[in-house]
C-alpha cells in the first residue's frame, strides 16, 4: 500500500485570505464613506444672524465678506435674506394669506451661513460668534441649535470610537486568520524544511521558494477579493442606482491598492514567520 503523504492545501489558504481581505475592504468602504456622510450632515446645520432694520447695505456686505473669509464657515454658504424674502419663504409653510394680510412684517433681515464639518461643535465657532457680536453692533442675535449640535457631536464621537475599536478588532482577527491559514498550508512541508536544513541549506535559501509562493498567493487572494467586491458593488448599484452619488472613486482606488498591499505584506510576513518557526524547532517537536 502506498503511504499517505499530506500535501499543503494552498487553495483554502488563498480562499480564506481573500475572504478576510474582502471583509476588511467592506469595513474600510463603510468607514470612509460614513465619514463623508457624517460631514455632509454636519454641514446642513444653519446659523442665522439677525440684523437691526437700520443696518446700512455697506455694513451688510462687509459682514458677508468677512464671514466668507472665516475658516470655520463653509465656503459659499453665506447668503443675505431680506425680511421680504423671508416672509415669502415663510408663506410657503403657513399659507399665501400671510402675504395679503395687513399685519406688519415681523421678520428681520438676516445673514445665514453653514459651518464647515471641521468646526462643527468646536470652540472655534463659539469664538466666531463672540467676535462678530462684539465687532458688529448691528447684530441683534445669532441663532443656532446649540443643544442639538452638542448632542450630535457627542453621538458622532461615540460612533467614531466604535468604528475605531471595531477596526482594531477586525484587523487583529484578520491577521490571526490569515496567519493560521498560512501556517496550516505550510504544515505538511515541515519535514521538508527541516531536512533541507539538515543537509546544510541556509535558512535564507530554505525560505526563498516559500516566500515567492506566498507573494503569488497573496496576489491571487487580492485579485479574488477585488473581483468579489466589484461584483457586489455592481449588484448593489443595479438594485439601488442612487448609491453611486455617494461613492468616491479615490476611496475605491485606495481600498483596492490597500487590499493588494495587505495581501502581499501579510502573506509574506506570516510565511517568513512560520518557516522560521519550523526551522527553530527540534526534529522531535515536528511529530507533535
Amino acid at each position: 500500500m502506498r503511504s499517505f503523504k499530506p500535501r499543503p492545501n494552498f487553495f483554502w489558504s488563498i480562499l480564506s485570505v481573500a475572504g478576510v481581505l474582502f471583509l476588511l475592504a467592506v469595513f474600510a468602504f463603510i468607514t470612509l464613506h460614513s465619514h463623508d456622510l457624517v460631514n455632509s450632515f454636519k454641514e446642513q446645520f444653519e446659523v442665522v444672524v439677525e440684523l437691526n432694520p437700520s443696518t446700512k447695505k455697506d455694513r451688510v456686505q462687509n459682514l458677508i465678506d468677512n464671514l466668507d473669509k472665516e475658516t470655520s464657515v463653509l465656503e459659499g454658504s453665506v447668503i443675505f435674506i431680506s425680511k421680504e424674502e423671508g416672509l415669502k419663504l415663510l408663506s410657503k409653510d403657513l399659507g399665501e394669506d400671510l402675504l395679503v394680510s395687513e399685519m406688519p412684517n415681523p421678520l428681520f433681515d438676516v445673514v445665514s451661513f453653514h459651518l464647515s464639518a471641521q468646526s462643527f461643535g468646536s470652540d472655534d465657532f463659539e469664538a466666531l460668534t463672540t467676535k462678530y457680536r462684539r465687532d458688529y453692533g448691528e447684530i441683534l442675535d445669532i441663532y443656532y441649535e446649540s443643544a442639538l449640535i452638542q448632542q450630535v457631536t457627542s453621538n458622532l464621537d461615540r460612533m467614531s470610537l466604535f468604528f475605531l475599536l471595531a477596526g482594531g478588532v477586525l484587523i487583529f482577527f484578520a491577521f490571526t486568520l490569515i496567519h493560521n491559514s498560512i501556517r496550516l498550508s505550510i504544515y505538511a512541508n515541515r519535514f521538508l524544511i527541516k531536512n533541507m536544513e539538515l543537509v546544510g541549506a541556509s535558512w535564507g535559501f530554505i525560505r526563498r521558494p516559500f516566500l515567492r509562493k506566498s507573494l503569488r498567493h497573496g496576489l491571487l487572494s487580492a485579485i479574488l477579493s477585488t473581483v468579489i467586491l466589484m461584483v457586489l458593488g455592481y449588484v448593489l448599484w443595479r438594485q439601488v442606482p442612487e448609491v453611486l452619488e455617494y461613492v468616491q472613486m479615490d476611496y475605491l482606488v485606495g481600498i483596492a491598492i490597500g487590499m493588494f498591499l495587505a495581501g502581499l505584506v501579510i502573506n509574506l510576513f506570516s510565511t517568513w514567520y512560520v518557516v522560521t518557526r519550523f526551522l527553530k524547532m527540534r526534529l522531535s517537536e515536528l511529530h507533535i
